[in-house]
């Protein structure tokens, strides 16, 4: 039965133009939830061996979000997480990862390389980034138990990305499944964070035209569910769609759109955009299907039973993740501060061949990034100087 809403979130749904018998669930369900996203984060950690937090790329206040979380509770002794597991890094760079953890003052050169071997192009190049490894360290600090910096991506893709001869060995996701497993079977905690299309319960697929089946891998928070089925809990970060600016293609120029149909977004704004964390099950956050939550129509090749195709028509949001997180509306989002200390000479060099030679100087390396996401234009705008 939905309980009667409050005189001010009445007023804001009729503001907003909304129809209140549409959006009566989700402003119910909202106003009735009271956890903080710190206190919601740290509850599911005491709880799990293994939490995952699923952020979206490009968004400053996601890897904000982390770090605040971690200076918060740095001097919480009631628990230890052993590991903040970690998608914007190469396992090659592990032992580096442990020196910066153990290290007396902050090496900033190394969380650098660490940031210069991520698995894009151009490294994983934000000041937010840095601060995110920073903030980490101080929580070694002060709880005086050492926490290890994950690394998670397999060598082979730096060969990949540098055009050199490699040897595939696992998918990225299975690589990082197997790292956070053997935390779970000594019944050690883990924090990891990465993007929501690898945290997520989901399988990522392409068709193979020659074969006439499909490509399946599972994501790790897919492999990690199936192993563990109660150690494991998946959190998404409330965010929205990348736009034109990012993976999903759009019509406009905005640079987050809303997902699904905004009325979840126009929930939490009649609540005052209260941050709040909360579980999904029984909510209906939980029945929204995947395709209207991502803006997208399955074709009959995906729904075909007989090709091996994972995808369903009926997915919903409630089978792929657990929890959710809000603490800011997505209008409010915004773009992170790219670091220009991570391209130093040697780094170019690394870039102009995993370019073709397209990205000769540090002015071409900014152009290269805005090209390819419009999303940061405005910061890389701040590094390209006029010839």
């Amino acid at each position: 039965m939905i309980r009667k809403l409050s005189f001010l979130a009445l007023t804001a749904i009729m503001s907003l133009g909304m129809n209140a018998q549409e959006i009566n669930p989700y402003v119910s369900f909202v106003q009735g939830q009271t956890t903080s996203p710190f206190d919601y984060l740290t509850l599911k950690l005491k709880q799990y061996n293994v939490v995952s937090l699923g952020e979206d790329h490009w968004v400053k206040d996601h890897m904000q979000f982390l770090a605040d979380y971690l200076e918060h509770v740095a001097s919480d002794t009631t628990f230890h997480i052993d590991a903040l597991a970690w998608e914007s890094g190469n396992s090659i760079d592990q032992k580096k990862a442990d020196t910066l953890m153990m290290s007396k003052t902050f090496r900033e050169d190394l969380a650098l390389q660490i940031l210069r071997n991520a698995p894009d192009t151009y490294g994983w190049p934000y000041k937010e980034a840095v601060e995110d490894i920073k903030a980490l360290w101080r929580y070694n600090r002060r709880q005086g138990k050492f926490t290890r910096l994950l690394l998670l991506d397999p060598p082979y893709m730096l060969q990949l990305l540098d055009g050199d001869k490699y040897e595939y060995t696992l998918s990225r996701d299975q690589s990082t499944a197997n790292k956070i497993s053997a935390y779970v079977g000594s019944n050690r905690k883990v924090l990891y964070y990465a993007g929501s299309s690898h945290t997520m319960r989901q399988f990522h697929a392409s068709y193979n035209s020659k074969s006439g089946m499909y490509n399946v891998q599972a994501t790790a928070g897919k492999i990690l569910s199936v192993l563990y089925p109660n150690r494991v809990f998946t959190i998404k970060l409330w965010g929205g769609l990348m736009g034109s600016n990012g993976y999903i293609p759009t019509m406009n120029d905005s640079r987050w759109e809303q997902c699904g149909d905004g009325l979840a977004d126009k929930a939490f704004q009649s609540n005052g955009n209260r941050p709040v964390g909360f579980d999904i099950a029984g909510s209906p956050f939980a029945n929204i299907l995947i395709s209207d939550f991502f803006h997208f129509q399955y074709s009959e090749q995906m729904l075909n039973k007989s090709n091996g195709s994972p995808f369903r028509a009926e997915e919903t949001l409630g089978d792929r993740i657990d929890g959710i997180i809000f603490f800011r509306a997505v209008n409010d989002f915004s773009i992170p501060h790219i670091e220009p200390k991570i391209f130093d000479d040697i780094f170019i060099k690394r870039i102009n061949k995993r370019t073709k030679g397209e990205v000769q100087t540090h002015n071409d390396v900014y152009q290269y990034i805005k090209k390819g996401h419009p999303t940061l234009a405005d910061e890389c705008d701040k590094y390209i100087r006029i010839k």
